[in-house]
């Protein structure tokens, strides 16, 4: 096989990996010290809940963070929408 195509193999690989419990963690303490003054975990629980998939998820988020100007990173901001989904949302 050559360099490019374990290159491709590699990077697929990568990508579809579950989300890590280190990126999850920080984004549980980076929730709870920034989100919780607005909302609690309710609005992830309800039926009617508008967020549908990880990618929604994250656009939220980001949304979120933007609504309480914490000029988060993208790091941050993949961080949160890892540990919603591992603790609520399973998508």
């Amino acid at each position: 096989m050559n360099t490019f195509k374990i290159g491709l193999l590699l990077t697929i690989m990568l990508a579809a990996a579950p989300i890590s419990n280190l990126s999850a963690n920080e984004g549980k303490a980076t929730y709870n010290e920034n989100c919780t003054g607005c909302h609690g975990t309710e609005v992830f629980t309800r039926s009617d809940r508008k967020v549908k998939n990880l990618a929604g998820l994250k656009s939220r988020v980001r949304q979120c963070s933007y609504a309480i100007e914490s000029k988060w990173f993208d790091d941050d901001v993949d961080a949160v929408a890892d540990y919603l989904n591992n603790a609520f949302y399973k998508f």
